[in-house]
């Protein structure tokens, strides 16, 4: 049995209006189902974004069983396509001469030549001869400008055309146009005389016409027109489009499924009413009063305010499609009996307040009077359908947002009647501006495991290609990198491009040691000092470039370990760095390739070229630096390739074949690749994060509006200057607005919630917690409530958060605040006090018991009364408090820092010392500092010779010092055994490197001392002297020194000792054994009681303590000494005393700065002589790291 063939489908002109989008694709589904299109046939599907084009297909496949034969497409591409249809491919190009990117190239050609005409004299002073980008910002500009006037104004294109400098306005009267705006048309002209006659038939207004033409002619179309066309869910639609659709009519099933927020004519509630002048009306009035005979500031009390307020642009579309849209023909071609479908729904008690809201502006219902509105029924407080939350910050939004969202997915259906569970899938997140939260989104939604009960899946749509591309971004900064500095950080994050790594062969797990080798190496900026010769910096040289730290990285593997004078062997002159070698070098063989090609980069994009020449480098620039292993990076190389391919044929199109610099290539390539398309991920399964952009009305069961700000919301428009439209008397219907557009996106925000509507922004400053102003629109919705219903229930569904999310108000008993991290809620659950459950699960530490198989060295005492906290937490309770990673350095040296300096200082007083020979020894420092200076470790040019002469100065200094101290001793000593146990303390150590007192020597020491029969030395790379104007030892340098004094006096030898620094000389003379030995054994004691808890004693803070001075701030800090670094800086102190307050809650902090630094202080005074080195000025008094 054979199916009997399908009746053609019955062309004309039908539109649905609804105001609910369930309802129109249901009808559009069942609709096609009933009336399908022939085989091999298609219906066609105009949506005018991505997220609508997914939604139609999803339902109609959960409606149909399958969404087959349907092509979704965006009207302009509907438009041209049609165009070649009805006129034949033959007569129409496959693009516009005119469009957007081509009109880009021909102003290019163009405009050069134009602008010294005196008509153009308005324009001209916008381009530098420095920038040469500007002219392609010009030309943008006009072509998004004449593109526009091409859907808006063909008019008053026809007529610039015609030689006619008018302006025609929308009540038909006819304007000159203004003086100052006259190139405009004559710009327009000299554009439509390059192109062929062909090419002139060929732009889109006067296409248009010919396509009107034609289909209203009894000629049939050249090619077979789609059988129906669907235009669904737009709120606003072009005149052009609606003028076409009409005309298709005739030919095609031409359906309109439009969203109409209103079941009443409502077309004259706002201004602008008298622009439209269709005389048919589809819709009724609403009874009781024509509103068209209504004063504005009336309004209010016969229409709905805010589809007064918000309804605008969709005001304008419908009473346009009235003059195509005849309601009563359509019912009779079609035989229907009801063409729209607004859902007549009765209120109940029970009725939502969202639904209440969407119902009055269904109606059209004003704002109730007090009788009404004190005789309906009250909503009930456990009505939360309409939400405003206010936050601190952006991130504190997501916070709130999560734990909200948790809230609501975790209730489950309770009842038949009942509406079902909430899936992430029915929650969409829309904001201002997508690309900006996406990180923090990332941050507050991703933190958590598919494991983690607290997860909710989710997506982002709408994020740029540039953004939302790794491999993009690293193109981007290639592309800017002849003009900018090549810092090693920017390096280290082009080579964590998964693409670029995988091009030249680096593991990830290899990224940490090549790290370490750049930096090593010395690279800081700069690829070569050809690359800063580019910048006007050739004065800086090759030092610390990228390649000067490549060739140190390739010698250093070439030459080994082994010490060699490369430049007496007539090699190079910089200093290998000899950590490369092994079977890792291949890494610097990476970075050479790397380093190579972004040079060869730099020396071809030096030169100006043509259109096609450049599209020759990019392409090389890509695959020379990038291979695509995952999918995103395939796809984002083949749109690149796209890109390129696009701008190159608009410049073949536009003929335009000059030299282009980089910038504007550079330009040219990345504002092709944001063509928009409907291929972006929207509704994946998870929450929906989103821009809000006009026409993506979908229905959710929950919407989200975030960054709801004052000033952020509606989006301000940036009309250009020479914009015409946006002349006064120039508006038409249909024109478009940003802030038109937002005010209409709130109202199908709000119309498209089912559930929840849930409105948030940064009600409170960050600064001072003042209140911050919502958007304007949020106002006027809270408003609308306050009148409608009470302020008391705005003021009921209005939340104020805490700034922090672990703020105490979220645990407080009987608080409508919620929160979903449990950690924070441990933490406050906490007692101050520990109970005895409490004890028992986590004990406290048990009593320190010294291991007398391992005894105290001397330098671990020593580094214990340094920092007596950290040594605690580090022995006892095994925490290391680690000083965050500095980052890398970017900047050359200009200055040496005191840290590194104190390095410098001990690494050459070791190379120097490590033989004897004085002439040698000052051999070796010269060697060693010029290494040093070969390795990029000294500041450039002059500052580095001045550097290695104080270097140099600074050492010999010392090592005289040193000499003179060796030439008063005699030959070495043995080592004395240190042993000594208090309270089953063992200390036990060996004290090398002593040296025999000559007898000329002793005749030298104070007569009111003891003898020493021995000596000890000791190089200081720091400073040891005080600024005054009598030398005098820095107390905090004396730790160390006191203890080994202590230590040998304790075994019963008498020692002197001398310490040899930067500025000067201390003399340590020795002391008696009984007093050494109850010295160390009391350092001993507080040693054992600080392993047992932390001992609040610091040594700056105490010693300040003990001579009286402001210890207070040294612990803290004080305004009168800015420079001075506090003790509390240090992490560990931080955690057990926060402040000197706390250091001296218990009064051990003053018992132990008197027992530890009292005896300190009087050993200095009475043992320790100072002096300063030959013609040393006294130094500033800045603190330095001489203990680092």
């Amino acid at each position: 049995m054979t199916t009997p063939p399908q009746p053609p489908l019955r062309s004309g002109f039908l539109a649905f209006h609804g105001n609910r989008a369930e309802d129109l694709v249901e009808v559009m589904a069942n609709w096609v189902r009933r009336h399908p299109v022939g085989p091999l046939q298609e219906d066609v599907i105009l949506v005018q974004s991505n997220g609508m084009a997914e939604w139609v297909k999803m339902e109609m496949a959960r409606i149909s069983g399958v969404c087959a034969a349907t092509r979704v497409e965006l009207p302009a591409r509907f438009l041209w396509r049609t165009y070649r249809q009805v006129l034949g491919r033959d007569a129409v190009a496959a693009e516009s001469p005119l469009d957007k990117i081509p009109m880009v190239w021909r102003l290019m050609q163009l405009l050069p030549g134009l602008l010294g005409q005196a008509v153009f004299a308005p324009v001209a002073g916008f381009l530098r001869a420095d920038e040469p980008d500007r002219l392609l910002q010009l030309a943008n500009q006009l072509a998004d400008l004449f593109d526009q006037y091409q859907n808006y104004r063909p008019d008053w294109l026809e007529a610039w055309a015609g030689g006619q400098d008018q302006l025609f306005v929308v009540a038909g009267g006819v304007q000159a146009l203004p003086p100052e705006q006259q190139w405009q048309a004559a710009l327009w002209r000299a554009l439509l005389q390059g192109l062929s006659p062909a090419q002139q038939q060929g732009i889109r207004p006067r296409l248009h016409q010919r396509v009107l033409a034609r289909l209203a002619s009894a000629q049939p179309p050249a090619e077979a027109l789609a059988p129906r066309v669907i235009a669904f869910g737009m709120s606003q639609v072009a005149w052009t489009t609606l003028e076409l659709l009409a005309a298709l009519a005739p030919h095609s099933q031409v359906v309109l499924a439009i969203p109409n927020p209103c079941r009443f004519y409502w077309g004259d509630i706002m201004d602008g009413r008298e622009l439209l002048h269709s005389l048919r009306r589809r819709q009724a009035l609403r009874p009781g009063r024509d509103l068209a005979t209504l004063a504005l500031e009336d309004m209010h009390t016969e229409a709905n305010p805010l589809l007064a307020a918000w309804g605008r642009q969709g005001r304008d579309f419908i009473r346009q499609l009235d003059v195509f849209d005849d309601a009563q023909a359509s019912r009779q071609r079609f035989g229907l009996e009801r063409i729209d479908l607004f859902d007549e729904t009765e209120e109940t008690a029970h009725t939502p307040l969202l639904k209440q809201v969407q119902n009055r502006i269904r109606d059209l219902a004003p704002l109730p009077g007090p009788e009404a509105r004190s005789a309906a029924a009250p909503v009930p407080d456990s009505d939360r359908s309409m939400v405003f939350h206010l936050a601190h910050s952006p991130v504190r939004e997501l916070e709130i947002l999560h734990d909200q969202l948790l809230q609501l997915l975790a209730q489950a259906s309770s009842g038949p009647g009942a509406p079902a569970a909430l899936n992430p899938r029915d929650v969409i997140v829309m904001v201002p501006d997508i690309e900006p939260m996406a990180p923090a989104i990332r941050a507050v939604f991703g933190q958590y495991k598919p494991t983690d009960p607290r997860f909710i899946p989710f997506d982002i749509a709408d994020m740029g290609a540039k953004s939302n591309s790794p491999l993009i971004a690293a193109l981007q900064w290639l592309l800017r990198l002849p003009q900018q500095r090549c810092r090693m950080s920017e390096l280290l994050e082009l080579l964590e491009v998964a693409a670029v790594a995988a091009c030249f062969g680096i593991e990830p797990a290899s990224l940490p040691k090549l790290t370490r080798w750049m930096a090593g190496a010395g690279i800081r900026w700069g690829l070569n000092q050809g690359h800063r010769t580019d910048l006007g910096l050739q004065a800086c040289g090759d030092q610390n470039s990228a390649w000067f730290g490549l060739q140190r990285m390739l010698l250093g593997y070439a030459s080994g370990a082994d010490e060699v004078d490369l430049r007496a062997a007539g090699l190079v002159a910089i200093e290998p760095y000899v950590e490369v070698g092994g079977l890792e070098a291949e890494l610097a063989g990476a970075l050479a390739h790397l380093l190579q090609a972004l040079a060869n980069w730099v020396l071809a994009a030096a030169t100006p070229a043509a259109p096609a020449v450049w599209a020759a480098r990019g392409r090389a620039l890509l695959s020379g630096l990038f291979k695509a292993e995952s999918q995103a990076d395939k796809q984002a190389l083949q749109a690149l390739e796209d890109a390129l391919a696009t701008w190159q044929l608009a410049c073949e199109q536009a003929s335009f074949s000059q030299d282009l610099s980089l910038e504007v290539a550079r330009s040219a390539w990345l504002d092709a690749l944001e063509l928009p398309g409907l291929n972006q991920r929207f509704k994946a399964g998870g929450v929906t994060f989103c821009t809000l952009m006009p026409m993506r009305a979908i229905p959710f069961e929950v919407v989200c509006l975030l960054g709801m700000n004052d000033g952020d919301y509606p989006r301000r428009s940036q009309r250009a200057d020479f914009d015409l439209m946006g002349l006064p008397g120039m508006a038409r219907p249909g024109d478009r607005s940003r802030r038109e557009d937002d005010r209409q996106l709130m109202l199908e925000a709000l119309l498209s919630a089912r559930r929840l509507l849930y409105l948030s922004w940064c009600g409170r400053s960050v600064r001072d917690n003042s209140l911050q102003a919502p958007s304007v629109l949020v106002s006027q919705l809270m408003d609308y409530l306050s009148a409608g219903w009470g302020p008391a229930l705005v003021e009921q569904r209005t939340t104020h958060h805490p700034l922090q999310a672990f703020s105490r108000r979220y645990f407080e008993l009987g608080t409508p605040l919620i929160t979903y991290a449990r950690e924070w809620r441990a933490a406050h659950q906490q007692p101050a006090v520990p109970t005895a459950e409490a004890l028992a699960r986590h004990p406290p530490l048990p009593p320190f018991v010294p291991d007398p198989g391992v005894p105290l060295t001397l330098a671990q005492l020593s580094h214990f009364l340094r920092q007596p906290v950290k040594v605690f937490f580090r022995q006892r309770l095994r925490v290391v408090f680690d000083e965050p990673a500095a980052g890398v350095d970017d900047d050359e040296c200009f200055e040496v820092d005191r840290l590194h300096d104190y390095g410098l200082v001990r690494e050459l007083l070791a190379k120097a010392t490590a033989q004897p020979g004085q002439d040698a020894r000052q051999a070796r420092v010269t060697r060693a500092l010029s290494r040093v200076r070969l390795a990029g470790q000294l500041p450039m040019a002059g500052l580095g010779d001045n550097k290695q002469q104080a270097l140099q100065a600074l050492v010999h200094t010392m090592l005289q010092a040193w000499h003179a101290a060796q030439d008063r001793f005699g030959l070495a000593a043995q080592r004395v055994l240190i042993r000594l146990q208090v309270d089953g303390v063992l200390l036990q150590d060996w004290v090398d490197h002593l040296l025999q007192v000559k007898p000329s020597a002793q005749a030298l020491q104070p007569a009111d001392l003891p003898l020493a029969t021995h000596a000890w030395l000791e190089l200081e790379p720091g400073r040891l002297l005080t600024d005054t104007k009598k030398p005098l030892a820095r107390p905090e340098k004396l730790l160390a020194h006191w203890v080994r004094s202590l230590a040998i006096a304790a075994s019963g030898r008498l020692a002197q000792g001398v310490v040899v620094g930067r500025d000067g000389v201390l003399e340590i003379s020795p002391m008696g054994q009984d007093q050494a030995q109850t010295t160390l054994s009391m350092l001993l004691r507080v040693w054992l009681d600080g392993m047992q808890a932390p001992l609040p004693v610091p040594p700056k803070t105490a010693l300040a303590w003990v001579a009286g001075k402001d210890a207070a701030g040294q612990y803290q800090g004080s305004p009168d000494s800015p420079q001075q670094i506090a003790d509390v800086a240090e992490a560990c102190l931080a955690r057990v005393f926060p402040d000197f307050e706390a250091l001296c809650a218990d009064g051990r902090f003053v018992t132990l700065a008197e027992q530890v630094y009292a005896p300190l202080l009087a050993w200095a005074k009475q043992h320790v002589s100072a002096y300063r080195h030959a013609g040393e000025p006294a130094p500033d008094t800045a603190d330095d790291l001489g203990d680092a």
